[in-house]
């Protein structure tokens, strides 16, 4: 991390304070600014770009949202450590602003705290987002049929003693030209190409014929599969899943059927039935990104999930945001008070795992207990 940094506080002390505590944190104070607009002028003066900005949040000529916004539109890549406000929750909001804007930002009461909370760069890489390929409907068909897609498997564990409760199923596809993608990549086109069924199926082979191989092997586990809503429009859906499931001789328990919470149903009517059937045929759902939606509690409260998924953007990095834990504590006792079992998403750090661990979460998945991998590495992994 580059140590150059540019010091901003509207009061003379403050400037003051935040210098002091950049030497004890060994930053390299380059600048000074006493408001908003002459830290921006700093910005575009100085020979070399800084590699962090310390920002004590009472500016005299702007509110930190402007500063924030006045950034990002110059694309500041610097590091923000932001100090002065009080409230917990504030320092949460601007951090999740920031992070809106494309800005890295540490909140807190003081700068070796800001400064421990600020996120790492991103490295730059040709696979980042923003250089996704874009692929076609035909192109999705031809490479189902050459056999180009590939489940890969995240674990799941207790959180009591770590021990492999299941796997998650995500679709990739080793495509000739642009090498392996995440569904990001594929996936709107293929539900706006009305391939939703056909990518369902495809998952559910492979999800199926990778089960078997493992019970070969004496070590099966459940594996969860993505449900698109698309695919509960259909009236015959579940007739035709459990029809595949039978002819396979998998247990529909192994299976568990995750519905993502923060997509609307749109034929509600079909979908409960084909919802129902499925869980009274003895497959597992599971209500996938919980939290990241508006129809939580609603969803809860009339589809007869087994299992409630806390999203990633709840959970990591929760240890730094006091008021989530009340919320995530919340949501675990609902769902135990329900007769659910809870999984926290985006465990990536041991403090992520603390802070599920103490709330009394159930399982964890995430980069912590380890990444997607294809069916061969996980069997060897187990």
């Amino acid at each position: 991390m580059d140590a150059r940094t540019l010091v901003v506080a509207g009061r003379a002390a403050a400037r003051q304070q935040l210098q002091a505590q950049c030497g004890e944190l060994g930053l390299q104070v380059v600048a000074t600014a006493d408001s908003g607009n002459a830290a921006l002028d700093s910005l575009e003066a100085l020979p070399q770009p800084i590699g962090l900005l310390a920002l004590d949040a009472s500016l005299p000529d702007m509110d930190v949202t402007d500063f924030l916004l006045s950034l990002s539109t110059r694309g500041c890549e610097a590091g923000v450590l932001l100090t002065g406000l009080a409230c917990p929750r504030l320092c949460d909001t601007v951090t999740v602003l920031a992070a809106s804007l494309g800005l890295r930002t540490g909140a807190a009461e003081s700068l070796p705290k800001a400064f421990a909370a600020l996120p790492p760069a991103a490295g730059k890489s040709p696979t980042q987002p923003g250089a996704a390929p874009r692929c076609d409907a035909l192109d999705i068909r031809y490479g189902l049929l050459r056999g180009e897609f590939e489940l890969y498997y995240q674990p799941k564990v207790a959180m009591a003693n770590r021990q492999l409760r299941g796997v998650e199923g995500l679709l990739r596809w080793h495509h000739p030209r642009h090498g392996l993608l995440s569904p990001a990549a594929f996936l709107p086109c293929a539900e706006a190409a009305g391939l939703a069924e056909l990518l369902t199926t495809k998952v559910l082979q492979l999800a199926l014929g990778d089960w078997q191989a493992w019970r070969a092997q004496s070590r099966p586990v459940p594996i969860s599969i993505n449900l698109s809503p698309l695919v509960l429009a259909n009236p015959h859906f579940a007739e035709q899943l459990i029809d595949t499931v039978q002819r396979a001789a998998v247990p529909p328990s192994s299976l568990i059927l995750e519905i993502t919470e923060h997509t609307e149903i749109a034929d509600l009517s079909t979908a409960l039935r084909n919802l129902l059937k499925l869980r009274l045929h003895g497959f597992q759902l599971s209500l996938d990104d919980y939290g990241a939606g508006h129809a939580s509690i609603l969803q809860l409260s009339r589809i007869p999930f087994g299992e409630l998924k806390l999203d990633r953007r709840l959970v990591h990095g929760a240890w730094q945001r006091p008021h989530l834990r009340i919320l995530l504590a919340q949501a675990i006792h609902s769902a135990h008070a329900l007769g659910l079992s809870v999984v926290a998403e985006g465990i990536e750090c041991q403090q992520d795992w603390d802070l599920m661990h103490a709330l009394g979460c159930d399982m964890a998945q995430g980069y912590l207990i380890g990444r997607p991998m294809p069916a061969l590495s996980l069997a060897k992994a187990a």
